[in-house]
């Protein structure tokens, strides 16, 4: 792939970006996870000694959540909204690849979501600096983890887009991340359940995204640090499974008729 393959790619992404950061469903998803990060404060200072772990089980969780929605309601609707406004067939008609259009509102996704993280990430540091006056190292690693699960609920979210209407790839999507959460669960029933069963859970389990693998809340909790193996383990995972979902999609992309 030429130099040119890729700035094109780029061109895509930033176009995409500029798009979404203009949504402003966008930022009042980002301002309501503002507050209630912010209301973490309150849900510590009732608690009994559990303070700092109430922040920081509560902060990680809401921008767990908003990522989420962020992705859904942002994320599934990006491909449709360039078929429904006839602007894809103009993009096309330039020398790019469907294969580039594709990955190119990926990465702009993808670098939407960073920039919604990090705007999270600073109120949930602030906060937790104000009660603890130091910044958990655990706790930034836990926000790294959260953003590559949403690059992967992304990608998946991408592929659903390219055959399915909005509505129909939000659900999906979201769906799919609450299996996702629940593989641990799966595989623990899946051991208890007769043959037949089994192996239908453990396909789900194998096939779907095993999301708990990017949950460090318990890790922040006890201020436990993943170690290289564990970092190592976890970015693999992200690539290869991304990497298919996106190879899936591009492929349904570019035999789809618009």
């Amino acid at each position: 792939m030429t130099p040119s393959y890729w700035q094109k790619i780029g061109v895509i992404a930033l176009n995409t970006f500029r798009e979404t950061v203009r949504d402003k469903l966008l930022y009042s998803l980002i301002a309501f996870a503002g507050l209630v990060i912010a209301a973490s404060l309150l849900a510590g200072s009732v608690s009994l000694g559990q303070d700092v772990r109430v922040i920081n089980d509560f902060g990680l969780t809401a921008m767990l959540v908003f990522l989420l929605i962020i992705t859904l309601f942002v994320g599934t609707q990006l491909v449709f909204r360039e078929i429904e406004r006839k602007t894809i067939y103009l993009a096309l008609t330039k020398p790019i690849s469907r294969d580039q259009f594709y990955l190119g509102k990926y990465l702009g996704l993808c670098l939407t979501i960073l920039v919604a993280a990090v705007m999270m990430a600073v109120l949930f540091l602030g906060v937790l600096y104000f009660k603890t006056k130091g910044v958990s190292v655990s706790a930034v690693w836990a926000i790294g983890f959260l953003v590559l699960e949403a690059w992967l609920l992304t990608a998946v979210g991408l592929l659903f887009s390219s055959f399915a209407s909005p509505i129909s790839s939000a659900v999906y999507t979201f769906c799919l991340a609450l299996i996702g959460h629940s593989s641990t669960s799966i595989w623990t029933i899946a051991q208890k359940s007769p043959v037949a069963l089994k192996g239908i859970l453990e396909f789900v389990y194998y096939v779907f995204p095993n999301l708990e693998k990017f949950n460090l809340r318990n890790e922040v909790v006890f201020n436990f640090r993943p170690d290289a193996v564990q970092v190592i383990a976890v970015l693999g995972y992200f690539l290869g499974y991304t990497l298919v979902v996106l190879f899936l999609g591009g492929l349904i992309f570019r035999r789809d008729e618009f």
